[in-house]
């Protein structure tokens, strides 16, 4: 019979183990995966080069990626054919001549993005998946102007808005040849701002200082759990430059 609290007979001669009991698994670090939006000459691409570098993390550039399969596209000459010859200009692409069909002409920007999507989304999910695979950044940030329209932001931790002033859009696109007139009409094609807004977690006030926008990234990182460069970590110490 066994009277509670009593010891166990049948262990009175069983050894005591000096092994201790597994030491508890240490918490992963906080990693984020970031999409930004917001209007075309807003800054967006500027926000997510600041939040990965602040936070140790690398950027996603979907206008990078779609320049390189337009290049490819018009090198080996699926552009000409699937939009014409007119496009290419010894053997690269007419860049102008594209966008300025391309938003005047929703059934020429259809096969245009039938051309470039399918590569371009091949290379985010391609980057989504070596993010997961590994703990190097702590951040990866998705600067994909279709982000919602192609459903990536169902990918994303949390979504970043870039509000800046049209009067700023504007000043900044004319550096890239559009007008404001040309700016709305292109958003035309998009998900409309106000929708985008609306789906943010955050909004980054991009009409200020850098000090104060680096400021603002830095609070949202740390809402990620994220410890961006030079700010404390909850342990005291100083997050390394990355």
């Amino acid at each position: 019979m066994f009277v509670p609290g009593a010891r166990n007979p049948l262990e009175e001669d069983a050894p005591l183990s000096a092994t201790p009991p597994p030491a508890a698994p240490t918490p992963a670090a906080p990693r984020a995966v970031l999409g930004m939006l917001g209007g075309v000459g807003s800054g967006k691409s500027h926000v997510a080069r600041r939040a990965a570098a602040l936070a140790g993390g690398r950027v996603v550039d979907a206008d990078a990626l779609a320049k390189d399969a337009l290049a490819a596209a018009a090198a080996d000459g699926r552009l000409t054919e699937a939009l014409g010859p007119e496009f290419v200009q010894d053997g690269r692409a007419d860049v102008a001549a594209l966008g300025a069909r391309a938003f005047a002409d929703r059934a020429f920007l259809a096969r245009l993005e039938a051309l470039l999507h399918p590569p371009v989304h091949e290379a985010i999910l391609a980057a989504l998946a070596a993010f997961a695979a590994q703990e190097t950044d702590a951040l990866l940030v998705l600067d994909v102007p279709l982000l919602v329209e192609v459903g990536l932001d169902r990918r994303c931790d949390a979504l970043w808005f870039v509000e800046t002033p049209d009067e700023v859009r504007a000043a900044r696109a004319e550096a890239r040849g559009l007008t404001l007139a040309e700016i709305h009409r292109r958003e035309s094609f998009q998900t409309p701002l106000e929708r985008k807004r609306a789906l943010a977690d955050r909004i980054i006030d991009n009409a200020v200082e850098p000090e104060a926008l680096d400021a603002q990234v830095r609070e949202g990182l740390v809402a990620l759990g994220l410890t961006p460069n030079g700010h404390e970590a909850p342990d005291g110490s100083k997050a390394r430059a990355p």
